[in-house]
């Protein structure tokens, strides 16, 4: 057996457990404000367009001001909870597919989707170790690694809203099975 099918088959067995995935729900949710509330003073869009670029001149741009007002270091600040984030999102989304895929019997050939979850939590670390990379001196934003960094986030982002909607549909399919169907 692979060392995915095995990941894959421990993450189902301990999807079961309402009590693992109210605890790394927590941890998620917890982190996710924290590093919200960091970034805030920062500006959403400043820091979304920071992440998404492709683009070493706007890298570098929004990088510059920040650097200039001396907000740089909010920015990393954020890295201190960023650099675990991954793991506490990419824990909780996967036992929340594997949950879902369970209670509506989804084929097991779909069973990779599970962990996709990690290859977002990795794109994630890429992303914070490249940013930093940038930051120590902006010259190696380059347009190239910025571009890669840009992929890095944007799969990231793609992957973890793909993950989302997967559960969403999923839930929202059992308890129309399981409740209005069942009124008929």
């Amino acid at each position: 057996m692979n060392i995915f099918l095995r990941v894959e088959n421990f993450i189902i067995r301990k999807s079961d457990s309402n009590f693992l995935i109210a605890v790394f729900g927590i941890f998620y949710f917890t982190s996710q404000i924290i590093i919200g509330s960091i970034l805030h003073p920062l500006g959403v869009k400043n820091v979304s367009a920071l992440q998404t670029t492709f683009s070493s001149d706007t890298f570098k741009s929004i990088a510059s001001v920040w650097i200039a007002s001396g907000q740089i270091n909010t920015y990393y600040k954020h890295f201190y909870f960023d650099n675990f984030h991954p793991i506490w999102y990419s824990i909780f989304l996967s036992l929340l597919i594997a949950r879902a895929f369970k209670i509506d019997n989804i084929n097991p050939r779909f069973n990779f989707i599970i962990l996709t979850p990690f290859i977002a939590g990795i794109c994630d670390l890429i992303e914070n170790m490249m940013h930093l990379y940038f930051l120590a001196d902006l010259q190696h934003a380059t347009p190239v690694l910025v571009a890669l960094s840009g992929l890095a986030t944007n799969t990231k982002w793609l992957l973890a809203l793909f993950g989302v909607a997967v559960v969403f549909v999923l839930i929202s399919v059992w308890i129309i099975k399981n409740t209005i169907m069942k009124k008929k």
